[in-house]
């Protein structure tokens, strides 16, 4: 509220108008910087605080993605060498089996 001193006609503010101004200025301040920033300056005044986290979150994802890529190659190269392997133990069992020891039924004779 807005008093008037009686004696001398100044004008009085009363604490809680000063403080409603202030707060009132700070938010067009902040208004201002965030829709018009500066061109040329410091970084943190022309790109602002959420353009580095931006590229904090951009560099995170980078980081993921290299590390989902090497497990990936890595998963796949375990189960390539896991097929292999099962491919070899069967050519190894199928050589080794007892059908490998029966008799030949072989219709040629060898001559010398």
């Amino acid at each position: 509220m807005i008093f008037r001193d009686r004696m001398t006609g100044e004008i009085l503010v009363s604490s809680a108008r000063i403080a409603c101004a202030l707060a009132i200025v700070a938010v067009l301040c902040v208004l201002a910087v965030f829709f018009f920033p500066g061109i040329e300056g410091p970084y943190s005044a022309v790109n602002g605080p959420v353009t580095a986290l931006l590229s904090m979150r951009a560099a995170s994802v980078l980081r993921l993605g290299i590390v989902h890529a090497a497990l990936t190659i890595a998963w796949s190269m375990v189960i390539f060498t896991l097929f292999v392997l099962a491919a070899l133990w069967c050519e190894w069992g199928t050589r080794n089996s007892l059908s490998s020891y029966a008799p030949c039924t072989c219709d040629s004779a060898l001559r010398c």
